[in-house]
């Protein structure tokens, strides 16, 4: 019921009433409207309303079911009678006399500076990548035709170039060392050799495998190893990562003449790059032979630089730890100093055998780079076995 003119006189004189809250009652419902803003004198009450001073607020909430003053109260009307949403309005009150500010819209950030800006940096990436020079190639060019080394006995090396070379000593040597191809010898010495060493096994390794290793040892105390794991137990073939092929067989010429007539044990090695390596297993020693083409970048080791030039061919390029491919490292001991002048002077007989066996003559004996060096070498320090195959070389 709306208050009367009295009442509603007296509420506005003491600021109790604003016109602003109603209670509207529809239908069993109640819907309140708050007021812009509450009387003098309230305090908050939860839900948004406002309590006003009790001598007040109670008498007209009783007799109206108004809130008391401004706060837009409720009162009870019975249990599932009806009930309420409280809703908020706002009226425009004059430019600047209200509680809210009006924010203009921030403007946009501009997109065109900022494309320009990705564009000029991707053109500057593609200019660095063309001006980058493209990277070499892995495979070094050929620069002559493909060549052949030799290594046998205790152990004596015909190098690419056809000089003859001696290593007496103990340890693991580069046969060849490129920039691709890594092929290593270890030089252990015999009960059959007088302390003098012969190739003991080879290690093939290197860019060219990448990564993979192939060791090829003796019969007796030697083993076929790919990435340090035995493999072909018997004769047979078969793949290494798709970058080798290993056959083992009987089958091949040997590298000394005076075994031909032996059982052979040839292991087979088809490696990248037009390289072929042959390895003859003997009871506690091995021969080799190598087939490769020279390449730019040029190569060192036991087995000579491959420049056409036999002079400046020579031994004893010890392995590093680092770059070692066995398993482990020999102590190198250096060779027994032998010489074939001591042979000579000592034991004269002995000498002339070894020229009669060798076929060789006293320039030969003088000329360390000659094939009958080696042979007159053994007969005098190494023994009968490896003499007769120095004389059949």
């Amino acid at each position: 019921p709306a208050a009367t003119a009295g009442e509603r006189g007296a509420g506005a004189a003491r600021g109790i009433w604003n016109n602003s809250a109603l209670l509207l009652v529809v239908g069993g419902s109640r819907q309140v409207t708050q007021p812009r803003r509450a009387r003098r004198g309230a305090t908050p009450r939860p839900g948004g309303g406002s309590k006003a001073p009790s001598s007040h607020s109670s008498s007209s909430s009783l007799r109206c079911g108004c809130g008391g003053g401004g706060g837009g109260g409720m009162g009870f009307v019975g249990v599932g009678m009806g009930s309420y949403t409280t809703e908020t309005t706002y009226k425009y009150v004059g430019f600047g006399a209200g509680e809210f500010d009006y924010i203009a819209p921030k403007p946009g950030f501009p997109c065109l500076p900022i494309l320009g800006l990705v564009l000029l940096i991707v053109v500057i990436i593609i200019v660095i990548i063309l001006l980058i020079p493209a990277p070499e190639t892995t495979t070094p060019t050929p620069i002559g035709p493909p060549g052949t080394c030799r290594i046998w006995g205790d152990p004596h090396i015909e190098t690419f170039d056809h000089a003859f070379v001696n290593n007496f000593a103990e340890g693991e040597f580069w046969i060849v060392k490129s920039k691709m191809v890594w092929i290593q010898g270890r030089y252990l010495a015999t009960p059959y050799t007088n302390g003098l060493s012969a190739t003991h096994a080879i290690a093939v390794g290197g860019p060219f495998l990448l990564g993979h290793t192939i060791v090829v040892g003796p019969m007796d105390n030697g083993q076929i190893l790919v990435d340090g794991q035995p493999v072909l137990g018997g004769f047979g073939s078969m793949g290494v990562a798709g970058v080798a092929t290993l056959r083992y067989d009987d089958q091949g010429i040997v590298v000394d003449a005076a075994q031909a007539h032996l059982q052979k044990n040839i292991v087979h090695m088809d490696l990248p790059l037009n390289t072929q390596v042959e390895v003859m297993r003997w009871a506690n020693h091995i021969n080799v032979r190598i087939t490769m083409t020279p390449r730019v970048g040029g190569q060192d080791g036991d087995c000579g630089n491959f420049d056409h030039n036999p002079s400046n061919d020579q031994t004893g390029m010890v392995v590093s730890g680092n770059e070692c491919l066995f398993h482990h490292m020999t102590p190198i001991r250096p060779s027994p100093r032998h010489d074939i002048e001591e042979c000579k002077k000592n034991d004269p007989t002995k000498y002339h055998m070894a020229l009669r066996t060798c076929q060789a003559t006293d320039a030969d004996a003088d000329n360390k780079n000659s094939a009958k060096y080696g042979c007159i070498f053994d007969v005098c320090f190494a023994g009968p076995q490896y003499a007769a195959q120095d004389a059949a070389m």
